[in-house]
């Protein structure tokens, strides 16, 4: 969202006549579905389009691209058109808004004409795409969403067997006898797989839900950043766990192994000390971007 406007800001004045001159050049002979869809024949970013009378009141269904919202024929449109002024220019184009129905960045112009407005939604993103504004792919973003979900719903299915087989260690260790070292073994070995499971099923969670349900254009290093930590995180968790697993073995069988389980706490700590430093520099970065 910031991307696209902090791009539609920079070039303000040939999106707008872009706009206008879309509408000025769209005269539909009456206020039918049929003359009002024309506009979609001939703009790619239009993706709403209705007419609404001198009374401020929606005189026809908003019509989609691909649907037709008959609930809306016959709405009070006077608040909207308290901030629409027609002084300096004959059509009237809004401040970049979210979009009810899709959710995406919108621009609404309106047009005055004899007996009624005529009201049109744009898409931002194919606006700016028309302009050749900014490079986007639809085809290569749906080949894209198909991947990411297949890879998030396959980690996921890994995620939920690492949780199940960690919870299977540690109930079968429960019903079989086992010793004081197989007993901590078991408890440990389930632990760790729980860990490693849920972090692998929240980096599939954030997988779907960023990258193909509420998939974000400009997620840039925020997003990259909260995924890359929270996954840090969960393996730092699991190696911790992991040497203090191997300390107690260790101390059970052979002091002189001592120091294996040093170095990896030492690997863990830098791993820790990293993990702080890469989140220090990528939220100076994120303020330094705001």
């Amino acid at each position: 969202m910031k991307r696209i406007i902090s791009i539609y800001n920079e070039h303000k004045n040939s999106a707008q006549f872009y706009l206008r001159h879309t509408l000025a050049h769209f005269t539909p002979h009456s206020t039918d579905a049929k003359d009002l869809r024309r506009l979609f024949e001939t703009e790619k970013s239009a993706e709403v389009v209705y007419a609404v009378n001198t009374d401020f009141t929606q005189s026809t269904p908003s019509y989609g691209r691909h649907y037709v919202d008959e609930e809306r024929e016959g709405a009070d449109k006077s608040f909207y058109f308290q901030w629409v002024s027609f002084d300096k220019e004959t059509i009237h184009i809004s401040n970049p808004y979210l979009h009810p129905v899709s959710g995406r960045p919108t621009l609404t112009a309106v047009k005055r004409n004899d007996g009624h407005y005529l009201v049109a939604d744009f898409d931002m993103l194919k606006l700016l795409e028309a302009l050749r504004l900014i490079e986007h792919n639809s085809a290569f973003e749906k080949i894209n969403k198909v991947v990411m979900g297949s890879g998030g719903i396959l980690l996921g299915i890994v995620a939920v067997f690492l949780i199940f087989y960690g919870a299977t260690v540690f109930l079968e260790m429960l019903i079989t006898p086992h010793s004081s070292q197989e007993v901590m073994h078991e408890i440990f070995t389930s632990i760790i797989s729980i860990t490693i499971g849920l972090a692998i099923y929240d980096l599939a969670k954030t997988l779907i839900e960023n990258e193909v349900l509420f998939k974000k254009i400009d997620y840039g290093i925020n997003l990259q950043s909260k995924i890359l930590s929270k996954f840090l995180t969960s393996i730092i968790i699991a190696l911790s766990i992991e040497s203090l697993m191997a300390v107690f073995k260790i101390v059970l069988d052979d002091y002189s192994k001592i120091i294996n389980a040093f170095y990896l706490i030492v690997g863990v700590t830098m791993l820790i000390v990293g993990t702080g430093v890469y989140n220090r520099l990528s939220e100076k970065k994120q303020n330094e971007n705001a």
